[in-house]
């Protein structure tokens, strides 16, 4: 079962401090123990080693707070959720840190500033390496699958329609989808997918809408669990009942947006157990693969689809659809797809954005058939 979030919690700003503290204190115990210490081997605090030591410390109280959630309930705040995001991102000054400190002798420094840096390489080399493919896998069936966020504001939402058709995917899981979207979607060929799984009654910036090329079976639905609202298609794949979830959390930047993610992704957890078959899970999950509670997640015998491919450093999201931020291209992957031990992932193609502040993606996974089919169901 899914931790209760009413339980007592361990304020996450108040971990950060102890943390902060902790580091920034480093220096000044080895002075007291060694008065020739060098970080304070001169009369002053150098202005550029009190830095170093600054980041040192945010990042190991960052560090701590996302460790600390797996043992304990900790209320992180946007602030830190963020953070978490942006952690490989925010390790690497680590590497400016030690470097710097090695070449001015600053060993203390440099001491714990490597020791971030190998906790960086752990923490993104893993996902940088593919894995072996399953002896079941390479001659089984397949299933392609395109994610694709259109966002809600694109100003060319033709183009993003016209990528989908193109893609001639099995499904496509179109996330801040609209009624005006899918009505451009049918008018430059998207009948290509004519079966759905939709609420047009949704006109809120998370509505998302499943669309295959194959019928759909008894288990295809759009359902509300607890504050999350998702897609079902039950795709029979070589005889195989397979389902496509699919979803869209709230962001964290919205106002609430935290607490009701947090929400959300505790009765996903709770729904996860009760899908039987080959399963994928896709869509924007607002989050990055460094939260803890996509951890959590993993933990209910899921895998990251595009990690097992040696992808999952490829991002996905912009910090703006057009404009300067554009510019910048895609910063952090928001843009997952989940699967359980009957389905594995054999390749991956990341798509043109097409007006959204999104990446899309295809994606081919195989699937392990032996299942109990739709029609032995009936």
């Amino acid at each position: 079962m899914s931790k209760d979030r009413r339980q007592p919690s361990i304020p996450g700003y108040a971990v950060v401090a102890l943390c902060v503290a902790t580091v920034i204190a480093l220096p000044v115990i080895a002075w007291h123990v060694d008065r020739s210490a060098d970080e304070f081997s001169s009369s002053h605090f150098p202005v550029a080693v009190a830095a170093g030591w600054a980041i040192c410390a945010l990042l190991v109280a960052l560090i701590v707070s996302r460790h600390v959630h797996v043992v304990a309930t900790v209320d992180e705040g946007a602030g830190l959720a963020v953070g978490f995001d942006a952690l490989p991102i925010l390790l690497a000054s680590a590497w400016i840190v030690v470097i710097a400190a090695l070449l001015t002798r600053h060993w203390l420094l440099a001491v714990v500033a490597g020791s971030l840096c190998a906790y960086h390489v752990m923490l993104v080399v893993p996902r940088l390496i593919s894995e072996r493919v399953p002896r079941w896998a390479r001659h089984a069936p397949t299933l392609d699958i395109v994610v694709a966020n259109v966002y809600i504001d694109n100003k060319t939402p033709d183009d993003a329609a016209r990528q989908l058709v193109a893609a001639a995917a099995d499904v496509v899981v179109v996330v801040e989808s609209t009624p005006s979207f899918l009505a451009i979607l049918d008018g430059v060929g998207g009948e290509i997918y004519p079966h759905r799984v939709t609420d047009p009654d949704d006109h809120s910036d998370y509505a998302v809408t499943l669309a295959s090329k194959h019928e759909l079976g008894p288990r295809s639905r759009m359902t509300t669990i607890g504050p999350l609202r998702v897609a079902i298609a039950d795709i029979e794949v070589a005889g195989t009942s397979t389902l496509v979830v699919a979803l869209n959390p709230m962001a964290t930047v919205d106002p609430g947006g935290l607490e009701t993610w947090k929400e959300q992704i505790e009765v996903l957890k709770e729904f996860v157990p009760t899908l039987s078959g080959p399963l994928i899970i896709a869509g924007d999950l607002n989050t990055t693969r460094y939260r803890p509670e996509f951890a959590e997640l993993l933990e209910l015998g899921l895998s990251d689809a595009i990690d097992s491919l040696g992808k999952g450093l490829n991002p996905s999201f912009k910090l703006g659809a057009d404009g300067v931020l554009a510019t910048i291209g895609a910063v952090a992957r928001l843009d997952h797809a989940l699967v359980n031990d009957s389905v594995h992932a054999l390749s991956i193609d990341n798509l043109e954005p097409c007006g959204s502040d999104h990446l899309p993606f295809k994606l081919k996974v195989a699937v392990r058939t032996g299942q109990v089919s739709r029609r032995s169901r009936k």
